[in-house]
């Protein structure tokens, strides 16, 4: 029994080897998770007993905030592929902008997610200059940064049609202190951040993902558009939530809520191929 043990096997009689290597997950998951996290804490905002809303609202709809803003939600489970936070995130931004610059008289019918990827489809590969194609190897997904271009040109339409103009920039390490400076200044805010994966399969706690907990989580991006200072929650519209069960039936519109620290935590978390942390773009009327 000893000459046993000592090639080995512990006292239940499990080779040492099999022991070994859940425990070295476990400690590898831990220091992922020390690598990626946000290591700054923030208070809730303080002072703040109501409902913020970003985007300033037509004045019809202005003291109801939360239809009008859930009327523009769409959810990226209806694109071609799952990777479309970025390209449905903007898109929203994109019918809440034209509402903005045609003072909400409709002249034209907003776009869902299916429609606008099938025009940059149709593009071929100069629409990559916004969102790589459903067709290429990265498999259908906008980037942030292609986020911007496609913003930019997007405003540069409305300008020439309607003539109200807007500023599109991204910004990095950020605070909730500057959310609520923009959401008070009625500016559009798309919002970056990862959700944390772990490479343990035992962690019934986490999505497993060995490939995205290695590169710092599940990049997502979302909109924010306000803040409810009386239950302290952010509230996003959140292109992954709800997801459609069946992609011919409609989900019911929501908003998407976090706590300060649930904020952070995503916000803060870095993923390897996304913008640096506490990071956002930020669209602002001009005059």
């Amino acid at each position: 029994m000893d000459s046993l043990k000592a090639k080995g096997n512990d006292s239940s009689g499990e080779p040492a080897q099999s022991q070994a290597r859940p425990n070295f997950i476990r400690w590898l998951d831990a220091l992922l998770d020390r690598i990626y996290r946000n290591r700054r804490h923030t208070l809730p905002p303080q002072g703040i007993t109501e409902k913020i809303w970003g985007m300033p609202q037509n004045s019809e709809n202005r003291q109801d905030g939360e239809s009008y803003f859930l009327h523009y939600f769409q959810s990226q489970g209806y694109g071609p592929t799952p990777n479309e936070c970025v390209t449905t995130s903007v898109l929203m931004c994109m019918n809440l902008l034209k509402d903005l610059a045609t003072q909400g008289r409709a002249l034209e019918p907003d776009r869902n997610i299916q429609s606008y990827v099938r025009e940059l489809d149709l593009l071929g590969v100069w629409g990559w200059k916004y969102r790589f194609s459903t067709s290429s190897p990265l498999p259908g997904m906008m980037t942030p940064w292609q986020a911007i271009l496609a913003l930019k040109d997007f405003t540069k339409s409305l300008t020439r049609k309607y003539g109200r103009s807007f500023k599109v920039k991204m910004q990095a390490r950020r605070k909730p202190s500057d959310l609520i400076e923009n959401l008070q200044a009625g500016r559009l805010i798309l919002i970056h951040g990862a959700w944390q994966m772990t490479i343990d399969r035992q962690n019934k706690n986490l999505e497993y993902n060995p490939l995205l907990a290695l590169l710092g989580g599940m990049p997502h991006t979302m909109v924010l558009i306000g803040y409810d200072g009386a239950e302290s929650q952010w509230l996003l519209l959140n292109p992954a939530d709800p997801w459609p069960a069946d992609k011919l039936k409609p989900v019911t519109p929501k908003f998407f809520k976090m706590t300060t620290d649930q904020l952070m935590d995503f916000w803060g978390r870095k993923f390897l191929f996304y913008p640096p942390r506490f990071s956002i773009t930020v669209i602002s009327p001009d005059g």
